[in-house]
């Protein structure tokens, strides 16, 4: 089996029971870093991005992305992935969070493509669990907050102009969302 497939095998078991940040969202980050690339027309070590993009949210305890970089490092070490591949994968993972400072392209690409994952329709989602399951609240109001927070706070740190110009259309419909719910929340008087 290779390197890879051994990734995924791994991210796929190790988050099974993750809805928004599990394999599916490992999948989808992957395939809009690479996309990102290429409209931006930059070489990237496909092997380093790929193993970030399937680990860096292998971990859910806080901080996820130390102990997500942690946990990659060591399964790493125990494939035949070349050291200094793994030394920017652990920058790439530690470096992932919104307030990241991503320097490798690989690792731009990984943060970039989690934040677009927070805006639109699959961020209003993933947001709308989240709120509860990450953050342990329980109510609409709580969840119209988390919404406004990360619509700001992913567009504002994006890096690529690729991923900004992505970013504008996904923004469109979850400044919708975030309106409308705010709507009918004040309508409703929660």
């Amino acid at each position: 089996m290779s390197v890879g497939k051994k990734i995924e095998q791994f991210s796929r078991e190790k988050t099974k029971v993750k809805p928004a940040s599990g394999f599916s969202h490992f999948q989808r980050i992957h395939k809009s870093a690479k996309k990102i690339l290429e409209i931006e027309c930059l070489n990237y070590d496909a092997e380093v991005l790929h193993a970030a993009c399937f680990l860096h949210d292998i971990e859910a305890d806080h901080p996820h992305h130390e102990k997500s970089a942690d946990r990659a490092s060591i399964l790493l070490k125990e494939t035949s992935f070349p050291p200094d591949k793994a030394q920017k994968v652990r920058h790439a993972i530690l470096e992932h969070v919104p307030d990241g400072k991503p320097k490798d392209i690989e690792a731009i690409a990984l943060h970039d493509a989690d934040l677009l994952d927070f805006l639109g329709a699959t961020g209003v989602t993933r947001l709308s669990y989240a709120t509860s399951a990450w953050l342990e609240k329980i109510n609409l109001q709580d969840t119209l907050k988390t919404l406004k927070l990360y619509r700001k706070k992913a567009f504002k740190n994006l890096i690529f102009k690729t991923s900004k110009k992505i970013a504008k259309k996904k923004i469109k419909f979850m400044d919708l969302a975030i309106e409308t719910l705010d709507k009918e929340l004040k309508w409703a008087k929660i």
